[in-house]
């Protein structure tokens, strides 16, 4: 007899940024927050292609449910931005919905 199933439960991250039209040059700040609060980490990830490839930009420490990350784009274009966060054992995984930021 094997043991009882335990179903993780869902997680929630979101993804915000200071300004969604910047010129190049400019900082960008990314910021949300995780449901329920943990000590964890955030990946920050950003896409040049609309979301067909995603890079890691950054680590951010999730403390007391939030974190923030300052960012410098070093190229004009769009971009779309999102968090993933990779869960723990009694929560499910959860990447955020993407932002779109345009550099001037």
């Amino acid at each position: 007899m094997g043991s009882p199933y335990s179903p993780k439960a869902n997680s929630m991250i979101t993804c915000e940024v200071s300004n969604q039209v910047v010129d190049l040059g400019s900082i960008i700040r990314i910021s949300g927050s995780l449901w329920p609060v943990h000590l964890a980490l955030a990946f920050v990830q950003v896409s040049k292609d609309e979301g067909s490839t995603w890079e890691n930009l950054a680590m951010a420490t999730i403390e007391n449910g939030n974190y923030s990350y300052l960012w410098t784009p070093t190229a004009a274009g769009s971009y779309v931005l999102r968090t993933f966060w990779a869960g723990d054992m009694d929560h499910k995984n959860m990447t955020s919905l993407v932002v779109r930021v345009e550099v001037k």
